[in-house]
């Protein structure tokens, strides 16, 4: 097997357990992952449409329907109407949505600590980052993450 393939797969299995690790975090405010991070987004953003929140998620790469239905069940998001034109309909956290994100980013930052570390010992989160940069130069990915002001 080649070094290529090698890092592909060794690649996708960290993520694979760095999202585990992470699913594992936020178990006890009933989100996952992809969950959390449509609420973050329509906490910065709101109110947004679902193409416009599907333009801005990095963990989905289609429509993002299925995640915020699951939202809408759980109370944490509501669809209402634009107010600039009540022909669309727009997507705004209910004040559950509200009061979990502060939880929801105390854990995101626990853990983005605990990887960082990992990093800083062995290879460097500067040097790591800029590899993947590198790697991500003119996709899609690029793109959202310019949008969500994560590149720079």
């Amino acid at each position: 097997m080649d070094n290529g393939t090698r890092f592909r797969y060794i690649f996708r299995s960290a993520e694979k357990e760095a999202m585990k690790k992470f699913s594992t975090a936020l178990s006890s405010l009933n989100v996952t992952p992809n969950q959390s991070e449509v609420l973050l987004v329509l906490y910065e953003n709101e109110p947004v449409s679902l193409k416009e929140l599907g333009e801005l998620l990095i963990c989905e790469q289609k429509s993002p329907s299925r995640l915020v239905q699951g939202l809408v069940e759980k109370g944490l998001i509501y669809k209402g109407t634009s107010q600039s034109d009540a022909r669309y309909s727009v997507l705004y956290l209910t004040k559950e949505g509200k009061e979990i994100v502060p939880k929801i980013i105390e854990k995101e930052n626990e853990f983005d600590k605990e990887l960082a570390q990992f990093l800083g010992k062995n290879i460097g989160l500067e040097q790591m980052m800029s590899i993947l940069k590198e790697y991500l130069k003119g996709t899609n990915s690029e793109k959202k993450l310019k949008m969500r002001s994560i590149w720079e």
